[in-house]
């Protein structure tokens, strides 16, 4: 076990603490010393503890803390002393490491206990973890993976997003800051429910859809028209047509360059003739992307996905698609490695499917309540940590950002065998439900990678085939040099791949 060499800051804080005192004389919060903890791969990282003595007997205090990896491993520990006066406040610096030692794009979990009046009164567990900066070449269409976040632009370039969809306002300084990290702003605008309820008029809201594209055309190119019109309009969707029809004409007015996405359909599972009855009133004819959310589990979105494929074909109305929410299933699950399996699962299977942009709810819980004790569908804790999901959504964004997908390995209904090509390499996102599989891949000999939902990556530089991989519940990346075929033990002679449909 390695020690860093660690360091105290100790300062008096004026703040005020919300909220009445614990059921110890002492009083504790933490914060981050980066946005979600996520530190760059020269840092140390810093987390803050304020402590208050509200009746402390003595002012002398001891934190312990380890860092371990996202299975348990120990990789650094430490203790610190300090001193809280009776009465008064301190933020204490914690250095948790030496970044040149804990590993780099990986969750890390660090516990951290304080020790006073000679037993423990407070105790956390928060992710943090070190992330490369990227450099971003090509537009954002060159890769997939969006994310409903309106700040932390840093973070995000670093995480590898290329679209966020923010709540629509007329304030450029966001603007600016996507522009900088090129990221595609699209915005939500939310006023077109205004006109649904008739709360406006048909005149005012095409005016300010014209007004709003004429002042940011600059900066957005991809308006989307209000959102879940099947859960907030309960009429049918006659009104959600027509405010398409009457935003679409306004956004190519003043500028027909844009590209205006559909006001998002969240309830498929629960009234799917919708869909069609939207395609009916000339959905088609008012948007340039259909915009769908999904929530619901593998097998029952996959089953969704086939009726909106086939139906668009039906109508000879196909366009691209995007999904500008999902999650994981049981969307206040609190389950970290649930959260962070789904990441992986949701991308490759949307991706699978025909998606061209897929946007996960959300870097950051964006309403002004706390939807259960934990933390909800967010990648970033309520105090502002990361969540494993984090890491996962990077490494997935940094295999497949630019891959194609190939095609769906003929494994049964519930095991997820998807084939990606990315330049002359081989990228494969595996994992089944049901039950244990084996499989063997035959491929080209070379350097070979694995990538956990963890976000721990392994080289292998002379990786020979045949490679045997036991698939279960959790997901992993398998990269690989060159063409790859494969056997398993459920399936005799080579496993044929086939495409999904739309992909």
């Amino acid at each position: 076990m390695r020690y860093a060499a660690w360091c105290l800051a100790v300062a008096v804080l004026v703040v005020g603490f919300c909220g009445a005192a614990g059921p110890t004389p002492w009083e504790v919060a933490l914060r981050p010393g980066r946005p979600a903890a996520v530190f760059d791969v020269a840092e140390d990282p810093t987390v803050t503890l304020i402590v208050r003595n509200l009746a402390g007997l003595d002012p002398a205090i001891a934190i312990r803390f380890e860092v371990s990896d996202y299975d348990g491993r120990l990789l650094q520990s430490g203790n610190l002393a300090a001193a809280v006066p009776r009465g008064e406040v301190r933020a204490i610096d914690l250095r948790l490491g030496d970044a040149a030692k804990l590993p780099h794009g990986e969750y890390l979990a660090a516990r951290l206990t304080l020790v006073a009046d000679g037993k423990p009164q407070a105790e956390f567990r928060k992710g943090l973890g070190f992330l490369p900066k990227r450099s971003v070449v090509g537009p954002p269409q060159e890769s997939p993976f969006g994310l409903l976040a309106e700040y932390h632009w840093p973070l995000l370039e670093r995480l590898g997003v290329r679209y966020v969809r923010p709540n629509w306002s007329w304030t450029e300084r966001p603007m600016e800051w996507a522009s900088r990290y090129k990221i595609a702003y699209c915005p939500l605008v939310n006023e077109v429910n205004a006109f649904v309820r008739e709360e406006s008029s048909a005149a005012e809201y095409a005016d300010f859809i014209r007004q709003s594209v004429r002042r940011y055309k600059g900066y957005v190119k991809y308006w989307q028209l209000g959102n879940e019109f099947d859960v907030f309009h309960r009429d049918g969707p006659k009104s959600y047509v027509e405010a398409q029809r009457i935003g679409y004409a306004a956004a190519k007015a003043e500028d027909p360059g844009c590209t205006v996405v559909g006001g998002s359909i969240t309830e498929l599972q629960v009234r799917r003739d919708g869909w069609r009855e939207s395609l009916a009133l000339g959905l088609a004819k008012y948007c340039d992307i259909y915009d769908f959310h999904f929530y619901a589990d593998l097998a029952t979105t996959q089953d969704l996905l086939d009726y909106i494929h086939r139906t668009c074909r039906e109508f000879r109305a196909e366009k691209p698609i995007w999904v500008t929410e999902t999650t994981q299933v049981g969307m206040f699950d609190p389950d970290d490695r649930n959260q962070a399996e789904y990441v992986f699962k949701r991308y490759a299977h949307l991706l699978s499917n025909g998606i061209s942009v897929v946007f996960w709810h959300a870097l950051a819980w964006p309403y002004p309540f706390e939807a259960d004790k934990t933390q909800a569908t967010a990648m970033i804790d309520y105090a502002g940590f990361a969540r494993p999901s984090l890491f996962a959504f990077a490494a997935l964004a940094r295999d497949l950002g630019g891959a194609r997908f190939l095609r769906r390995w003929d494994m049964g209904k519930d095991v997820y065998a998807l084939e990606f090509a990315k330049g002359s390499r081989a990228v494969l996102v595996l994992w089944a439900e049901g039950g244990e599989r084996t499989l063997r891949l035959r491929h080209p000999p070379g350097g070979a990678a694995i990538t956990y939902v963890s976000g721990k990556r392994i080289l292998r530089p002379s990786q020979e085939g045949p490679t045997e991989v036991k698939l279960g519940k959790t997901p992993v990346i398998y990269e690989l040099p060159g063409p790859v075929t494969g056997t398993s033990d459920t399936a005799r002679g080579d496993i044929r791949g086939r495409r999904l449909q739309g992909g």
